[in-house]
């Protein structure tokens, strides 16, 4: 019979819930600083996520590694809020665990609202600010994948413009990253992008891509919305990402949202 089991020391708030889908073995690690997942295991026992050995996981500051949530901005256009926003620097709720499908997979909600927001605000999302809005993670644990959704509900009075991320670090075998046939990313030619590092902008003619020395791209698709790539993550393991978003209106009607995919690594320096 499917059964779920959730681990979590409830006289520990900043402590780790660890999310297993029993039958399988596959299993997450989500911590609530940040809603921070810093470990999925597949049914294999294989490990999909990177987590730096200097990362702090004790709520001073936010984990580096794992999937750190950015929201409402994607590095500093603004200068009067930090970096990333502040979603992955706030302890949030842990909310509903939960089974779905016949022995499908392991679910836990955790939530974010503005007003209990302390850390990492500003501008215009300022203590004070008439925006509101309330963030869940749903995170879902399958035998051999998992899926982290991020719902936004503007509960306020006044629209806001806001980007959101989900800053993923993957495990890369550590031998294998140079070498450019076992470590690269496939399926975003004919995406334009931005070189951070040069603040030019370029079209990816050619595949794949690979890891030479430090990279910053943000890519987007003139025409495409949703993200299918697949990362190679050294001899014989890769990752398929899957995205896509959309926005809710008052109404109930769905407008797609278009998706973009960063392609980041701070190499030796950083």
């Amino acid at each position: 019979n499917f059964a779920m089991t959730i681990q979590k020391n409830d006289s520990d708030p900043l402590g780790p819930i660890v999310l297993t889908h029993t039958s399988s073995g596959a299993n997450a690690t989500i911590y609530p600083f940040g809603a921070t997942v810093t470990s999925y295991k597949t049914c294999s026992g294989r490990e999909l996520l990177f987590v730096s050995r200097t990362a702090k996981l004790d709520g001073s500051k936010a984990i580096r590694g794992g999937i750190p949530l950015v929201f409402p901005q994607f590095g500093r256009p603004d200068q009067s809020m930090p970096q990333h926003g502040f979603l992955r620097c706030n302890l949030w709720k842990v909310g509903n665990t939960y089974e779905e499908g016949d022995d499908a997979c392991s679910c836990v909600d955790l939530s974010l609202s503005l007003k209990d927001v302390v850390a990492a605000r500003g501008g215009e999302w300022d203590v004070g600010t008439e925006r509101d809005c309330t963030v869940t993670l749903t995170v879902k644990v399958y035998p051999s994948s998992f899926t982290t959704t991020m719902t936004v509900v503007n509960s306020g009075s006044v629209a806001f413009p806001y980007q959101a991320l989900f800053h993923t670090y993957y495990a890369i075998s550590g031998q294998s990253a140079l070498n450019g046939d076992v470590c690269n990313v496939k399926g975003l030619a004919g995406y334009e992008y931005l070189d951070q590092l040069t603040a030019k902008s370029h079209v990816q003619n050619d595949e794949p891509i690979t890891i030479g020395g430090e990279v910053d791209r943000i890519y987007s698709h003139p025409t495409q919305t949703d993200i299918d790539v697949v990362i190679s993550t050294g001899v014989g393991t890769s990752v398929a990402l899957k995205s896509s978003a959309f926005v809710t209106k008052l109404n109930g009607d769905n407008i797609v949202a278009p998706v973009g995919v960063v392609v980041w690594n701070p190499f030796i320096e950083k």
